[in-house]
């Protein structure tokens, strides 16, 4: 008995012991390992035992498989309800297959709580700001990374037919050769569409028909035809990109996206939990989309655009041509010209918009674009003094149906993206004759046409430039005054870019490489035979799972710490309510006119512009509220602002008090993302 006793002593002893290893012991996270959505619960849960009045661990909801989506809620104890106050939401891992967003969420979080007792930023902010931080919101996928076989999946668990036979997820992948992985297999076939690539044999290429190009092997994931139907892995566990379940711009008909936007019960949570907190102002967010690097947007521009077609049943109206194209400014000032619209509304371009049935808007507007784009010149700056080699070009832009997508189209909320980490392309050899963006910048238009054209087109070619931009159109603009080559340079550094494919180069020839110099050639398994039952001989080989989103463990503290870093710069930039002056003026005895100006002492606007194109921007509300004795004479007793840009944007409102002279109003300016303030008026 007694053996018994000493024996599950040192068993929970033991078991303690691991969880500090883990990182369960706050303030004291390492990143000498990826962690397990078991051991994130475990963090979570000890970081609010821990510091109980300054956190709160919520569960919003839960995946399929009855995990649990964890947000842990940071804010400093205070008057004002943190759940009310202006607020951050930063979200990682809602791919599943993004592991270092789940550790960039997790440093985070330490830095935030060990920060609150030694950092004086941090604590100020957090007396008045709150943080929501959801480190895994895809748990069910991201299990795979920790099981074997090891699976790369972006897919949720919840069964889909995906090959309509009315089974559930019959026929997944099979690790065959038995090594924990699942990799892909080749088999010989004369109806094939792949090659193997001339310069790089162990890569596959599509062959392309007009080229002349014949493929000789067909590629699978590795599997059996587990439900005999002659289809290989076509239905799989699970599942749905939950990164493609929300409504904007969300794909219908496509089996991955779900049967319909927020079908599913972790897009449910995350959209009922940001309906119940509208104090959220901005969003950061951890995944495979960059949105600070390439700022291009998903589906065609349309009330967005530049130009629009006015719809030729309104045409006649307003005496417009059906067939021209008109800026949406034009069409706002002849709406006003014509005195259509009733006194007291204001004609806007987003009323425009709506009212000509143009649908929602899939380009950034305009208006917000200046915030965007100081920021990424920031981010880019800072990639490049921390020396972390980032493809840039490869970076990617918002994809249908994703959260931040509907964060900004649908909600208007500010949302910044990034993917922290990419596999790095090998740095080419210095050519001091070789143009560049930089060189571009400091360019005459008569030093970029003496380029000649070779060079140019090679120059466009590395930028990953459309084959419609060639060096001929660029000079002939160019020698015409219509465009300068500092213009140009700002225009090549905000166009999505494709990856530049030099002499024909396979796509994934540099991520080889880099697989073979710094991994040792561990990221790619070589081409091995293997006996299968029913395709008979095939090959067993390919890039592991994971290697293009999961940096090796050595190389992630410090791009993460890097992007930790550059987020909580950003929150410090929220918008922020401040009564600038207040002033009163006699008209006579018992009359007095009052002014407010009322400023944003914030970087951000208070709202952003897609927020009004959308109508779900929150105004700024600004309530008088009078004694016994006072009334107000002129003015209302409720004012909204639309909204307030950022860097000390400042209104006025007037109002003309009746009241005895010494008595007081209060005034309060609100709004759920940018807090409130009161002033106390005193009438003389």
């Amino acid at each position: 008995m007694k053996i018994r006793y000493f024996l599950t002593f040192c068993l929970c002893v033991l078991l303690g012991f691991s969880t500090i290893l883990m990182g369960a012991d706050t303030g004291k996270l390492t990143f000498d390992k990826y962690h397990s959505p078991a051991q994130v619960k475990t963090l979570l849960k000890s970081w609010a035992a821990k510091f109980p009045a300054l956190t709160k661990l919520v569960s919003i909801g839960k995946t399929y498989k009855t995990n649990d989506l964890y947000v842990l809620r940071i804010a400093a104890p205070g008057k004002i309800n943190p759940d009310s106050r202006p607020a951050v939401f930063v979200s990682a891992n809602l791919e599943g297959n993004h592991l270092p967003g789940t550790e960039a969420a997790l440093m985070l979080i330490s830095k935030l709580l060990n920060g609150n007792k030694t950092g004086k930023e941090i604590a100020s902010f957090l007396k008045t700001r709150t943080v929501y931080i959801a480190p895994l919101l895809n748990p069910d996928a991201a299990r795979q990374f920790f099981s074997k076989p090891v699976d790369e999946r972006k897919t949720n668990y919840k069964p889909v037919d995906d090959d309509l036979d009315e089974l559930f997820d019959e026929d997944g992948p099979d690790d065959l050769n038995k090594d924990g992985l699942i990799s892909c297999m080749r088999v010989k076939d004369p109806q094939g569409e792949w090659f193997p690539d001339p310069a790089q044999p162990r890569l596959m290429r599509k062959a392309d028909a007009a080229k002349g190009e014949k493929g000789i092997y067909s590629l699978y994931s590795e599997g059996l035809d587990n439900d005999n139907d002659g289809k290989y892995n076509e239905d799989p566990p699970g599942g749905v990109e939950l990164n493609r379940n929300f409504p904007h711009d969300f794909e219908y008909n496509v089996k991955t996206t779900g049967i319909w936007p927020v079908s599913q019960a972790e897009t449910i949570a995350l959209v009922e939990f940001f309906t119940a907190h509208p104090n959220i102002a901005l969003v950061l967010n951890f995944s495979t989309e960059n949105t600070l690097l390439n700022l291009q947007q998903t589906g065609k521009v349309r009330a967005g655009g530049a130009k629009v077609k006015v719809p030729k049943l309104i045409a006649p109206m307003l005496g417009l041509d059906p067939d021209t194209d008109y800026s949406l400014k034009e069409i706002v000032e002849i709406v006003k010209g014509l005195n259509i619209v009733p006194a007291g509304i204001e004609v806007t371009e987003e009323m425009v918009a709506m009212f000509f049935g143009l649908g929602p808007a899939m380009d950034i507007d305009k208006k917000d674009m200046p915030y965007l784009q100081a920021i990424q010149k920031e981010y880019k700056e800072a990639l490049k003094a921390a020396k972390l080699d980032y493809p840039q070009k490869k970076a990617k832009g918002v994809v249908k149906g994703s959260f931040a997508a509907y964060c900004y189209f649908q909600l208007g909320v500010q949302v910044f993206s990034t993917d922290l980490w990419a596999v790095p392309e090998a740095k080419k050899k210095d050519k001091k004759d070789t143009l560049d963006a930089e060189k571009l910048k400091a360019m005459s238009a008569d030093e970029f046409v003496a380029l000649g054209e070779e060079k140019i087109d090679a120059f466009l070619k590395e930028q990953g430039a459309p084959p419609n931009v060639n060096a001929a159109i660029l000079i002939k603009t160019v020698q015409e005054g219509r465009l300068t080559p500092p213009k140009m340079a700002e225009m090549l550094a905000q166009m999505p870019k494709k990856a530049a494919a030099a002499d024909g180069e396979h796509a994934d020839a540099y991520i080889l490489k880099w697989s073979d110099s710094i991994l040792k050639g561990k990221g790619f398994n070589a081409w091995k035979p293997y006996k299968h039952p029913t395709l008979g001989d095939v090959e067993i080989g390919g890039f592991i799972p994971y290697l293009k989103t999961t940096p090796p463990i050595k190389a992630l503290e410090k791009t993460i710490s890097l992007h930790i870093d550059f987020y909580l710069k950003l929150m410090q930039r929220l918008p922020r309510l401040v009564i600038e002056e207040t002033r009163v003026e006699a008209l006579s005895s018992d009359l007095f006119q009052v002014t407010l100006f009322i400023g944003n002492g914030g970087w951000f606007p208070t709202s952003t512009a897609q927020g009004r194109r959308a109508r779900t921007a929150w105004p700024i509300r600004v309530s008088l509220k009078t004694d016994a004795g006072q009334s107000i004479f002129s003015g209302r007793s409720l004012e909204t602002i639309p909204s307030l840009e950022g860097s000390g944007d400042t209104k006025k409102i007037e109002w003309t008090i009746r009241g005895k002279k010494g008595s007081q109003v209060s005034i309060t300016a609100a709004s759920p993302k940018c807090g409130s303030v009161t002033a106390l008026v005193t009438l003389k």
